[in-house]
């Protein structure tokens, strides 16, 4: 144990997160590629580094060897292929790179997610 008492392990509320997360506000579909079955989800919350899709029924269990990818549709963005982070049953993490079409699907997404009145800092440059 420390000297000093106090423990220097990280906890399970540590946030190691680079980027600010931003929790739905407001519900917001996309439609998403799994293994090649296309899903609806709901996005639980996004930010520039990910975001984590919750499913209606379980999607196809993944490769665990780190190289799965989700395609991401919307009618105001082009395609976006993300890499899988984690998976449970109903809920897929994923991570976004940072192409164009990336950062233009996380823009819609915190538009249209997130209560830009309360969050300014949202979409501030």
């Amino acid at each position: 144990m420390a000297k000093s008492g106090v423990s220097t392990a990280p906890t399970r509320t540590q946030n190691r997160r680079e980027w600010p997360r931003y929790a739905a506000e407001k519900s917001f579909a996309l439609a998403a590629n799994v293994d090649g079955k296309v899903l609806l989800c709901t996005v639980a919350d996004v930010s520039l580094g990910g975001a984590k899709l919750i499913f209606d029924s379980e999607p196809p269990k993944l490769s665990s060897s780190g190289d799965a990818t989700v395609e991401l549709n919307h009618p105001d963005s082009g395609p976006v292929h993300c890499a899988t982070v984690w998976q449970s049953a109903k809920e897929i993490g994923i991570e976004f790179d940072f192409s164009e079409d990336s950062l233009g699907l996380i823009s819609i997404c915190i538009r249209n997610m997130v209560d830009l009145e309360r969050h300014p800092e949202a979409l501030a440059g």
